[in-house]
């Protein structure tokens, strides 16, 4: 139901619109929970998780959100797995650090992560207990944490 709002029915939603682009929208985040500001970038069509964002179809839009998320200088995360919510990726923005999440795999970038995720060994268990991929302002490697 989510995953359709967001591609069908957005103007209907409740959010505040901080960025519009081609292929994502940034909102306010409507119950935020991290630091003074919380943001979610969403995808304007309909995507499962983080890992369906790999798919070769999703390609333009991957590209436009590593540009969103490379210029927000915020702490950027994606939850996965028993850790997401709601069926529609979307990637929170925020000036909070984070702290106390320690790395089990890193990446160069956004888009390597979100590529190279299946890969990642043991992959199906850390779905099940639910996992995230985390940026932090001023360095560009992602972590899985």
């Amino acid at each position: 139901m989510v995953r359709f709002g967001f591609a069908r029915l957005r103007r209907l939603l409740p959010l505040r619109v901080v960025e519009q682009g081609r292929h994502l929208a940034v909102y306010e985040h409507p119950r935020p929970s991290y630091g003074s500001y919380h943001h979610i970038a969403v995808p304007s069509v309909g995507v499962p998780d983080v890992l369906a964002l790999a798919h070769p179809r999703h390609a333009a839009l991957r590209a436009e959100l590593v540009d969103v998320l490379a210029g927000s200088g915020s702490t950027a995360l994606v939850n996965a797995g028993a850790r997401q919510d709601v069926g529609q990726v979307h990637f929170h923005l925020t000036d909070a650090a984070m702290p106390g999440r320690a790395s089990t795999a890193d990446w160069p970038d956004w888009d390597t992560a979100i590529r190279g995720l299946a890969a990642v060994p043991d992959l199906e268990r850390r779905f099940a207990e639910g996992c995230t991929l985390l940026q932090r302002p001023g360095d560009p490697r992602v972590h899985l944490v």
